[in-house]
């Protein structure tokens, strides 16, 4: 009998193998063929057997594009950073190039097409924050890398803020109309569903994002202003969070689900909510967690203090909660674009991805912390993998693969493989990371994804850079040969200047550590006036790598 159900089952086998025909591979990506190895694994686009080459020089091209061939938006008289979401590179149109003119810096600005659609600068001014000036900066010592950034956040400040006499006051916008050169929400499709969250909209979710870059760029200039500007956000999110949305036990409700601490969209001005769920309390609870880490730097009073621990801790018992994504998996609310969804039916892989990398850094207190990263990476993998290459869709209601998701997903499978050393997640990142270098055109133009030509300020750069650092922070082996770069850093870089003999670093914090990849092991480390023995060195093939953890001192050199 066991014989007879064996052959039958063999027969099954053989059966569905025969009729189920797997997809034929691309051939090309982006418009460029398709680098593969022996086995016909996805390889970079640039430097295909060199991935630290590769990945340095999709950082280079987008990030140059960024800061010093903006193209110039003629209808507004500003760049199109400030003034719509998206363009159009000359892979789309011809006559679209790099042309003579002004751009940062006094370069050649590039002559490319503004699309019009919503724009979304408080994601695309945090991203640019974190990719910039937090992680870029460190890597290049580049310093117009925070001149830039500095400009986005004061625009937003001056030109994105809503009115001190609103009931959500004096905090950033999310979106906008193109061409609009002072932000009060998008209405061009406000009849739409409160598509682009309508005349003084806002999501509080951007609140924690704009909030958390307005902190972290105080630590570098030491302004104020942008202290006030963080301040502003959180105490919003904490006066209006909903303390109710984690149900008592037994007490459950069908409805419950349609609510979180702070709803998804909602009008400023009278506080009106359009769509009451949002699973992103991962920015928020990273705003006020930097806010409390600070307390003392930033002078917080008591009655703050407490108010800010009592909302974080709203936030995080809910997302743990039995009506908490972590538990239902309604992973929903994020994108500005999309229409009032009453139902939750959309699903988005950027807040269950962003939620693993906040756990990752922060395992403190987190029970199951490696079955919970495991399974949003695998819900990831099976809801939005692309089915003839390595890259991740966006959302349900956008499936369509993008490289700036595919690099996020891929960031979060190396910081797992690092702490678990499981190599499925090493290779799940590395062909996620390689896919996005084909996005980024010679011209600095980037592509969203291989379905999707145009160019996003966020899909295709402030959205897009920041992920290659934790991937390189992770697998030192990725970040160039031949070369020294500081990958990572847990406390915030003030100045950082790189020479022939030596790299002396200020940070923000008198204690932290530091990821480098170096040409050779170090002379000698100093912090503050102290040579320390302390720290490890990793050889590798070509030079190697640095980890050191300080304490007592905020200024660091590494002589060679």
């Amino acid at each position: 009998m066991k014989t007879t159900l064996f052959l039958i089952s063999i027969s099954i086998s053989i059966t569905l193998a025969q009729t189920i025909k797997t997809k034929p591979l691309l051939d090309s990506i982006c418009g460029t063929k398709i680098n593969r190895d022996a086995n016909g694994k996805l390889l970079p686009r640039y430097f295909p057997n060199n991935v630290g080459k590769a990945y340095q020089k999709a950082i280079k091209l987008t990030s140059d594009f960024v800061l010093y061939h903006q193209p110039v938006d003629k209808r507004a008289g500003k760049t199109m950073l400030y003034t719509t979401c998206c363009f159009e590179g000359p892979h789309m149109k011809k006559g679209n190039d790099i042309v003579q003119g002004k751009s940062i810096g006094g370069n050649k600005a590039a002559n490319f097409d503004a699309v019009d659609w919503m724009h979304n600068p408080a994601v695309v001014f945090s991203g640019f924050t974190q990719s910039l000036a937090l992680d870029l900066y460190p890597f290049t010592g580049n310093k117009d890398l925070l001149t830039l950034v500095g400009q986005m956040l004061d625009y937003q400040i001056k030109y994105g803020s809503t009115p001190a006499n609103f009931a959500w006051a004096n905090v950033p916008y999310a979106s906008s109309d193109p061409k609009d050169t002072v932000y009060q929400g998008a209405l061009m499709l406000e009849h739409e569903g409160m598509r682009g969250d309508g005349l003084h909209g806002i999501e509080p979710d951007k609140l924690g994002d704009m909030g958390y870059a307005y902190i972290k760029y105080f630590q570098i200039t030491g302004d104020k202003k942008y202290v006030t500007a963080a301040l502003n956000c959180a105490d919003a999110l904490a006066k209006f969070v909903k303390k109710d949305a984690v149900p008592a036990y037994g007490n459950f409700v069908a409805t419950q689900t349609k609510y979180s601490p702070w709803a998804f969209r909602l009008n400023a001005r009278t506080g009106k909510v359009y769509d009451t769920y949002c699973s992103n309390v991962i920015e928020p609870i990273k705003l006020f967690d930097e806010l409390l880490r600070i307390q003392k730097n930033i002078a917080l009073d008591t009655s703050r203090i407490r108010k800010y621990k009592e909302t974080r801790d709203v936030a995080w018992n809910w997302l743990f909660s039995k009506s908490g994504p972590m538990k239902t998996y309604v992973w929903n609310g994020y994108f500005e674009d999309i229409i009032g969804d009453e139902f939750q039916s959309n699903r988005i892989q950027t807040t269950p991805m962003e939620t693993a990398r906040y756990l990752l850094k922060n395992p403190q207190g987190v029970s199951n912390l490696d079955i919970h990263i495991q399974a949003l990476i695998y819900y990831i993998k099976s809801a939005f993998g692309d089915e003839t290459i390595d890259a991740i869709k966006e959302q349900t209601w956008c499936y369509e693969p993008m490289a700036s998701h595919s690099a996020r997903y891929a960031s979060v499978c190396a910081m797992f493989y690092e702490k678990t050393k499981n190599e499925w997640f090493k290779e799940e990142a590395l062909r996620n990371f390689n896919y996005g270098t084909y996005a980024v055109e010679e011209s600095g133009a980037a592509w969203v994804g291989h379905t999707w030509p145009g160019s996003w300020w966020s899909d295709g750069y402030s959205d897009f850079i920041k992920h290659y650092f934790d991937g390189m922070a992770a697998i030192p082996e990725w970040a160039p040969a031949g070369e020294d770069h500081i990958l990572k850093s847990t406390s915030t870089l003030t100045d950082i200047k790189y020479s022939s003999s030596s790299i002396s670093i200020k940070t923000f914090d008198k204690e932290g550590s530091i990821i480098a990849r170096l040409k050779a092991k170090p002379r000698k480390v100093t912090v503050g006036a102290t040579a320390v023995s302390n720290y490890t060195w990793i050889a590798l093939d070509q030079g190697g790598v640095l980890k050191l953890k300080y304490s007592d001192g905020n200024t660091l050199e590494i002589g060679f």
